[in-house]
Formats: C-alpha cells, structure tokens, sequence
C-alpha cells in the first residue's frame, strides 16, 4: 500500500496504511464477485435469480417505500439520461427522439456503421472530428438546461441528510446545478467540467472546452501543439474512474434505499448496482417503462433483475410514466412536496 510523504507522520503512518489495505481488500473481493459472476455466466452454472426473502419494507407498495422513505439514513440513487429529458436533453435509447436514432447523418457523411462509434475512444483516437462535429451541432454542454423535479428530489434528499450518494451515469451536470455538495455526487461516466489534451498533461477549463466545441474545429493542445483536447467524458472502450470500484463497495452494503431513474441499465459495470446492495434492501424504479425483467437477457448480460410482478416480491417497486410526475408522486407520499417545489422555485 502506497503511503504519500503527507500521510506519513507521527500518529498516522500506521492508520494511514491500514486504510490503503481495506481500499484493496474492498476491490480485490468486488473483482473476484464479478469475476466468478461471469465465469458462472459463461458456463451455464449461474443460478436461477429469485426474489430476497426478506425486506426492510412491509410490502412492495410505493406507500410502503414511500413510509421506509422517512426513516432511511443511506439512500443510493443511481440516474440515467431519462430524467434530463424535460430540460431538453434528449436520452440516448428511446425510438423516435432518441440521440441513437437521429444521427444517421453523421453515420453516412463519416462511414460509421453504428450510432455508438461516435462515442468511441478508439474513433477519438483516430479523427475526433465526428464527436466535435456533433457536439457543436447539439450546442452541447448547454447553458440554456436547467435540472428537472428529479434533480432537484436527489439535492431534497441531500437536505434531509439521508443521501448516500448518487451514482449518475450522466454527463450534464445537471445534478450539480441544484447545488448538492460535490462528495454525494459520483459522476460515472464522467463530464464536460474540464477537458484535458491526449497528449501531455494540461487540462482545461469548461469554458476553454466550451469554446473549442464551438468553434466548429477540433480544438488541438496549446501547450504541445499535438494532442487533442477531450472532454472528462468516459467513452466506449475507456475504463471508468479509478476510484468508482473503491466508492461503491463502500457504498453499498451502508444502502438501505435505492432510487433507479430514467435509465435502461444497458450499460456496465454501473448496471450491477441493483444487484450488489444487500438482499432486503428496497429497490425503486422511477422510469417511462419496466427495465430488467426479462430472466434470460438478465443472466446473458449480467443485468440486474427486478422481480415487480413475481407473486413472492417483496423488495421491488416500479413507478412508471414519466420521471418528474414519479417522482412527484413519492414525495407526496412521503409528505415532502411542498418542500420539493420550493426547492425547485428558489
């Protein structure tokens, strides 16, 4: 375990090692868990999911959540794209107004095959032109969004002092805008907060990647010359923060609530959260349509499944529709309304 010249003084070297080994500790048995997940997977000795046997909450009910709600102290919301929707932002998946579905251009005009080659490392690599192009068409990161009754729900939660974290796989920074302090907020695949040259180490502010976006060129390193600047996004082919395995192993055995809203949980490793917090922990699902219930996808994808309608669930509850009207929804339950819309005011 590597100990920094800061930690090491008199009454804390030892401490100080003792916390590097139990961050080890804690990634070593989450790669092992995911590793025997998939061996088993591709083996055929998975076993059958089923529902927990036991459960904080007295029945699978959105009034029952909404009352365990009250007394939660660690809650762990996991977001997708789907709750940026109402500011304007749109998802990524959903046919018709979908990213995925409206960039055929750009396909035909760089001879991409699929919409996702777009947000690919090794493309970036090659001619990021593609990904600047896109960005400057969508006047992406925008000013004019501003976070939804969903974004504002997590920061309510935050206020009451029972958020854990919230695990975004988004890249909008939306969540940041209502104010929730930096440290409840863990930024999965990363932001458009600051860039950084592919080259050497200088980084860059959000306006100076703002105004390379803009200027409808690739914006190159000023200081080499010959690395290109990428924004703080985590794209297909890069691996993850560094310190997101360590943060979530910490974090979910503490959960005693999740909150899942607007996302397909297509995407891994962050689509393994539902299914690593503890077995009687409640699992919410605020979302336009029921995701993971499909006992065969999830076993061939290692997605989590939800068990809404299984006659033997206890822990598993779906609001469906949209995200905001859900989320009003709970809050009323949970008699926090009127604090929710002034939040959301102010």
């Amino acid at each position: 375990a590597r100990v920094s010249w800061e930690e090491y003084r008199p009454g804390s070297a030892l401490e100080a090692i003792d916390a590097k080994i139990a961050e080890m500790h804690a990634l070593a048995k989450r790669l092992n868990q995911s590793a025997a997940r998939c061996l088993k997977i591709q083996l055929g000795t998975m076993p059958k999911p089923k529902p927990s046997e036991t459960s904080l909450i007295s029945s699978a009910s959105v009034d029952a959540v909404a009352a365990h709600l009250k007394d939660c102290k660690n809650v762990i919301v996991l977001t997708g794209a789907g709750i940026s929707t109402s500011a304007g932002i749109p998802d990524f998946r959903t046919p018709g107004t979908g990213l995925y579905d409206n960039v055929q251009n750009y396909l035909d005009r760089y001879k991409l095959s699929n919409p996702t080659e777009l947000f690919s490392y090794k493309l970036f690599q090659t001619d990021p032109t593609p990904f600047y192009s896109l960005c400057k068409d969508l006047k992406y990161p925008s000013d004019s969004a501003h976070p939804t009754i969903a974004h504002y729900f997590i920061r309510l939660l935050s206020d009451k002092g029972i958020l854990l974290r919230n695990y975004t796989q988004n890249i909008d920074m939306l969540q940041n805008k209502t104010g929730i302090p930096e440290e409840k907020v863990f930024e999965v695949h990363g932001s458009f907060r600051s860039g950084s040259c592919t080259r050497c180490p200088v980084t860059y502010s959000e306006e100076q990647l703002k105004a390379f976006i803009m200027s409808g060129k690739v914006g190159y390193c000023s200081e080499c010359g010959e690395g290109v600047v990428k924004p703080g996004i985590v794209m297909f082919g890069e691996p993850l923060p560094k310190d997101y395995l360590l943060k979530i192993s910490k974090d979910e055995g503490k959960c005693d609530l999740l909150i899942t809203m607007g996302t397909s949980l297509t995407v891994g490793p962050v689509n393994q959260i539902p299914n690593s917090i503890p077995p009687s922990t409640p699992r919410l699902l605020i979302n336009m349509e029921q995701v993971c219930v499909d006992e065969n996808r999830a076993m061939n994808l290692s997605a989590p499944l939800f068990f809404f309608d299984h006659p033997d669930n206890k822990t598993d509850i779906f609001i469906g529709g949209p995200i905001d009207d859900g989320v009003r929804l709970l809050a009323d339950k949970v008699g926090w309304l009127d604090d929710l819309l002034t939040l959301a005011q102010q």
